[in-house]
């Protein structure tokens, strides 16, 4: 048995954390009483995507890295990982129109020339956030899925609807070694409609609701003493907010101009004030949009002079 199928769910958790640390070419990794093995490769592409190679005698193991976040981003975090990746991902799912970012095209790219680089080695994928968006599409893409082991995705957006059906096909068929944690009072987590329309198995993690960053960054995984995560069955909390995002991804026109305009950072206070109120008051069924109100106004406002 590999390093990281020994892992608990807890261990991995702790595993991807690392992709946000500045983690340099030589660094040894050990998680728990484990070596996953020395970081060989550290890929900063220009369009932003970022991830890590960690390598051992017996298998590869890869962090995506996800978005530095409201709080913590810079003006080129928020220009590479919200303005370009994140915010045209949620554009595209409000419109239905394929618009891939460039992020995920990197990510494709990237995973399919480490596997080539160590042909016959197993692989293990981890992603947070725009970290899990970048594996979905990199796996969607994958030209050797059967090198792939495992992947572990937590708190991403679904992009199953911005998949051809080859990239579904491709993903289906990894789909038992794929495992999509959702907390459903997440913000970022939208676009999950039904469990067989997504990349990989549902993980339904056993959570509550809580401030919206703190919920973003695991703060509502709950694990046993033995290190695995509390996940739920399906319920009518998660089938109510199934309900929620269909009818937030169906009515396209004016939500699709309100993630367009908050594109523009000398829109951004105005918009949170006004359209987010005046969008949530109109539609206070749609838990989604609450949601992503609640993200922008409590914590986007808060930074915004940084870079002003």
């Amino acid at each position: 048995m590999g390093i990281n199928e020994q892992l608990t769910d807890r261990e991995r958790v702790e595993l991807t954390k690392k992709s946000y640390e500045h983690l340099q070419l030589g660094d040894s990794i050990t998680i728990g009483q484990y070596h996953v093995g020395v970081v060989c490769r550290v890929e900063h592409a220009k369009d932003g995507m970022s991830a890590f190679v960690i390598s051992n005698p017996s298998e590869i193991t890869i962090l995506f890295k996800g978005s530095y976040g409201i709080k913590k981003g810079t003006p080129q975090t928020w220009r590479d990982e919200w303005f370009k990746t994140n915010i045209p991902i949620l554009r595209a799912m409000l419109s239905q129109e394929r618009r891939i970012p460039s992020q995920l095209k990197t990510a494709s790219t990237f995973l399919n020339h480490v596997i080539n680089q160590f042909r016959g080695s197993r692989f293990y994928i981890y992603g947070h956030s725009l970290g899990s968006i970048n594996a979905q599409f990199a796996l969607a893409n994958c030209t050797h899925p059967e090198a792939i082991a495992a992947a572990y995705l937590y708190e991403g957006t679904n992009i199953w609807l911005l998949l051809t059906p080859k990239e579904r096909r491709r993903v289906a068929q990894m789909r038992e070694r794929i495992f999509n944690y959702v907390d459903i009072y997440d913000p970022v987590t939208l676009g999950i409609t039904e469990t067989h329309h997504m990349v990989g198995k549902l993980c339904y993690v056993d959570s509550e609701p809580m401030q919206p960053i703190k919920q973003h960054m695991w703060g509502g995984y709950q694990f046993n003493p033995d290190g695995s995560l509390k996940l739920r069955k399906i319920d009518q909390a998660f089938l109510a907010e199934s309900r929620s995002e269909h009818k937030l991804l169906s009515r396209s026109g004016e939500l699709t101009d309100f993630i367009e305009k908050i594109s523009s950072s000398d829109e951004i206070k105005k918009m949170a004030t006004e359209k987010i109120d005046e969008l949530t008051k109109r539609y206070p069924d749609h838990k989604s949009l609450v949601k992503l109100a609640e993200l922008f106004k409590n914590e986007l406002l808060k930074d915004e002079d940084k870079w002003n």
